[in-house]
């Protein structure tokens, strides 16, 4: 109970600080400034008006599962729930408002949109950075999967590589043989015959179900015995690389049925769209950073009169090689040391980090935590080598060890910012790094560059925002991913590319030949 009631305050904190900055801005634009509409409006209009878009809005968010804790969402999902339902929201306040016969400006619309887009984004930035990590950690859900062959390998990779979505795996529960077949003895808790003793034993919060795993008339059955119980039934597609955006439920005589929309051939004209964005974003990034950069360049000149730039060679588009730009963080003899410290190496597969990497600079150090030694990949975006958004461009060791599906990432530019830096780039898993950055590929749209770059920018605003603190605190809040610089002054080795074969094949041997199918018993 004392979770619950936790679970619930901090949600209701939640929703009233988005109340306060939603009415803080809706009143600026209706009641402060009133300036914009056609005829002069009285001030208690403008308050309704403010009031009734506020609760539209929270409404839709409620609706939306913005409030509906776990597993968290997304930032890129959060941010497009956001957005639709603000939008939708002033839509809704303008039409009423024409009802009442009320004058509402067009240009108050046009402000108080992204107005409130931005500061809800980062305000949400902040609450994730202080407050949810804390909260996930000190609330999981605890999730049991049902089924034991490869498709819950799958899930069970899932949840455990992304522990920043919120879930803890505390076993399968599914037939002992098949368990064993996949590899997941040492996560059977048990047979479905058991479900919900097992459920309540191990105090499991939900279930995932992998149904491909199972019969039909078995798969209800279980689904029903655990709504009976009390419990939600999150369903495995047994599809992965797929956005949630593609898939719809239809019904025949109210049966569903979940339509998943075939990937659909990017257009020249969005491509010419998101090329327009590179240039144009680019040049305005160039142009406002000036300051700054010209700054981090005297600063590391300085420090310890070394080279200002970082140049690597990365694979692009087409696995075609280009040399990359950042700003040094790392000592010039970066590459001297790098052997003396591979055993405390913090991710798996070819990624290198250390969270207290000696290696770097006082300077490094901070345009690490602030992301600001990426600033220089502008040039490359402007050369076209590089996108805004796009999957992380891959060193020359990488780019050898990348085989099957891998090499799809290659289909399309790499980029400063991508969907696996703003969801989980903190993450030691490179399944976590590979899920995503294939993930994206497969669904790439301009929608989602636009949502990305929005997180981008609350990420690195927050950074810039409680740099101060970490650094009173003697916290290290670099987050940046060392594979861009590690080390600096030539190639990382090549031990990581080796591990990551070997996992690779290791990981297929112990799966069987052929995964359960509906006539595979597994419970």
């Amino acid at each position: 109970m004392g979770k619950l009631v936790r679970k619930r305050r901090f949600v209701w904190f939640i929703q009233t600080v988005d109340a306060l900055l939603l009415s803080a801005v809706w009143l600026g634009i209706f009641v402060v400034t009133n300036i914009t509409t056609t005829e002069v409006r009285p001030t208690e209009q403008g308050g309704v008006l403010a009031f009734v878009a506020v609760a539209i809005i929270l409404g839709l968010f409620g609706r939306r599962g913005i409030y509906s804790g776990r597993p968290t969402l997304p930032r890129t999902e959060e941010i497009s729930r956001l957005v639709t339902s603000v939008g939708i929201g002033a839509a809704t306040t303008a039409v009423l408002a024409q009802f009442a016969n009320w004058a509402v400006g067009g240009w108050e619309l046009i402000l108080a949109v992204p107005l409130s887009i931005v500061v809800l984004t980062l305000a949400r930035g902040f609450l994730r950075t202080i407050v949810l990590e804390i909260a996930q950690r000190d609330q999981p859900e605890r999730v049991v999967v049902v089924g034991a062959g490869i498709e819950a390998v799958e899930v069970v990779d899932l949840v455990t590589t992304h522990p920043e979505a919120g879930f803890v795996c505390l076993g399968v529960i599914g037939n002992e043989t098949v368990a064993e077949r996949s590899g997941l003895s040492d996560r059977w808790l048990g047979d479905v015959a058991d479900l919900v003793v097992l459920m309540h034993r191990h105090a499991a919060t939900s279930a995932i179900v992998c149904a491909t795993g199972f019969r039909a008339e078995t798969f209800r059955s279980i689904s029903a015995e655990l709504m009976d119980a009390g419990y939600d039934v999150q369903l495995s597609t047994g599809v992965t690389r797929l956005w949630t955006g593609r898939f719809e439920v239809r019904s025949i005589s109210h049966e569903p049925l979940v339509v998943m929309g075939h990937r659909r051939p990017l257009a020249r004209w969005e491509l010419a769209i998101k090329r327009a964005i590179d240039i144009v974003g680019a040049l305005a990034a160039l142009v406002i950073f000036a300051p700054v950069m010209l700054a981090v360049a005297a600063a590391i000149k300085l420090e310890d009169r070394g080279p200002v730039f970082f140049l690597q060679p990365r694979a692009g588009k087409d696995a075609e090689f280009f040399d990359m730009f950042k700003f040094r963080s790392m000592v010039t003899n970066a590459e001297d040391l790098k052997a003396d410290l591979a055993a405390q190496n913090e991710r798996s597969g070819p990624l290198f980090k250390m969270t207290h990497d000696p290696r770097i600079t006082r300077i490094g150090r901070i345009i690490r935590g602030t992301s600001l030694d990426e600033l220089p990949q502008l040039l490359n975006v402007l050369r076209g080598e590089m996108s805004l958004v796009g999957p992380r461009p891959a060193l020359v060791e990488e780019e050898a060890a990348f085989e099957g599906e891998m090499r799809d990432r290659f289909d399309v530019r790499p980029g400063i910012t991508g969907l696996w830096q703003v969801e989980a780039r903190s993450n030691a898993e490179f399944g976590a790094y590979k899920r995503l950055d294939l993930h994206y590929v497969e669904n790439w749209s301009l929608g989602l560059d636009l949502r990305i770059l929005l997180a981008t920018v609350e990420q690195t605003a927050v950074s810039l925002l409680l740099a101060p603190v970490t650094a009173m605190l003697g916290r290290d809040s670099a987050e940046a991913v060392s594979t861009g610089e590690a080390p600096e002054s030539g190639e990382p080795d090549s031990g990581g590319v080796i591990d990551l074969r070997e996992r690779t094949a290791a990981r297929a041997r112990s799966l069987p030949s052929a995964g359960p199918t509906a006539e595979s018993p597994q419970g």
